[in-house]
């Protein structure tokens, strides 16, 4: 209970908090993370080289698997969770400076993070373009 008071104290007195995210934030959403032991490169190793853009690039098997994926989440319509909400009430209290997210899911702006303040530096699920045309 002592870190949780501790946490809670810490946050009180930041003005300015910068937050880290991963796939973590989102298991309860319901997405699986990578590595854990439900994790998606766990029982599949293979997606872990397809998650690299030569391998997306040049095997057709791994675009397809990739987009599976994607429709299943998609179709999924997957919710933020309490995690999410409480990084909008960060923002809410004037302390979020920015969040800085692995995630590809968009559930951080559908809590209600301002998309000014969230930075998805894997981009997102939301938006995609032809690496042809691009």
């Amino acid at each position: 209970m002592a870190d949780v008071e501790t946490a809670r104290r810490l946050i009180n007195e930041a003005s300015r908090i910068l937050v880290l995210t991963g796939a973590g934030i989102s298991t309860d959403s319901g997405i699986p993370d990578f590595r854990g032991p439900d994790g998606l490169w766990t029982k599949n190793p293979g997606a872990e080289e397809a998650s690299d853009i030569s391998v997306f690039l040049t095997d057709a098997n791994a675009r397809a698997g990739f987009w599976s994926m994607m429709r299943m989440m998609h179709e999924a319509n997957l919710k933020p969770n309490k995690g999410h909400r409480a990084l909008v009430h960060l923002e809410e209290r004037g302390k979020l400076l920015l969040l800085v997210t692995q995630n590809v899911d968009g559930l951080h702006q559908v809590a209600g993070s301002s998309a000014d303040l969230v930075v998805e530096v894997h981009g997102s699920a939301q938006e995609s373009c032809c690496l042809n045309c691009a």
